[in-house]
């Protein structure tokens, strides 16, 4: 199973631009860590010491991880999706994952989605980690694709620009949390990219305007979680934002990623969950 998902997630990773393409190999690296090491001690190699877990509202992830029993479960994944800021330090990957018990024939099935930073030091660490569980999948087409444009030459922005971006980043999220409040079938039409990837548990994730019907249907309320942390890239370009309260359990949890478009922050992934 796992030489399958890395196959079809390599084959044509090499047409990407170097910088997603750093990003698909990261997380292929993570996953083959995964199969030799185990999929705790991948995990805790692979995380930033400040990353979030979802179970299914978002936890700190490294005392999570550590409490875990090594249960001998097997965790496999491939990266098919990856977005990148035009920085080059911030970025998001998505793919299939299949799993089963030590010993069992039969795999669960479903869909990742992961947050990356680049260090100083120039390695790639974990931020963020969810998913949804699904039926198996129909075989995908091998390769990875761009869910960002490629990277160009970045300018950062100034200390002025990058308070402005990150307030109109909280701004966006505070507006898509409380419209899901009061009109969720609605909540997504004007802040979604054209090329949204929505994620929803029990069903395989949808992009463009699939994504908007997935979305739209909705539990009243999903996705509108109290905000747990956002990150915005050097160059302002992209960013992500996730939240969830175990208190709140009709709220959900969700992670978001966004890119800057036409001077408005425009939502590219969501990934909502129910807390129940």
């Amino acid at each position: 199973m796992l030489a399958s998902l890395l196959v079809a997630g390599t084959l044509g990773a090499a047409a990407l631009p170097p910088d997603l393409a750093a990003v698909a190999a990261a997380e292929r690296g993570f996953a083959l860590d995964a199969h030799r090491f185990g999929t705790r001690l991948a995990f805790l190699a692979h995380f930033d010491a400040e990353a979030w877990l979802f179970r299914p509202t978002p936890v700190p992830a490294l005392p999570a991880l550590a409490r875990d029993p090594d249960d001998g479960r097997l965790l496999e994944w491939s990266p098919k999706q990856v977005g990148v800021a035009a920085s080059g330090e911030l970025a998001v990957s998505t793919g299939p994952w299949a799993a089963h018990a030590a010993g069992a024939a039969q795999y669960a099935h479903g869909h990742f989605l992961t947050f990356w930073k680049r260090g100083t030091d120039g390695i790639w660490r974990v931020q963020a980690d969810g998913g949804i569980g699904h039926p198996a999948p129909a075989p995908a087409a091998p390769g990875v694709a761009a869910l960002t444009d490629p990277p160009g030459a970045a300018t950062p922005l100034d200390a002025a620009q990058r308070q402005q971006r990150h307030a109109a980043l909280e701004k966006a999220d505070d507006a898509l949390r409380a419209a899901l409040g009061t009109d969720p079938a609605h909540a997504f039409d004007t802040i979604a990219d054209p090329a949204l990837h929505a994620m929803r548990d029990g069903q395989p994730p949808a992009d463009g305007a699939a994504a908007l019907e997935l979305v739209r249907k909705d539990a009243s309320g999903l996705g509108r979680g109290a905000r747990r942390a956002l990150d915005l890239a050097a160059s302002g370009d992209f960013a992500y934002t996730l939240g969830g309260d175990a208190d709140c359990i009709d709220c959900g949890s969700y992670m978001r990623a966004w890119r800057w478009r036409n001077g408005a922050w425009k939502l590219l992934v969501d990934l909502s969950l129910s807390n129940r």
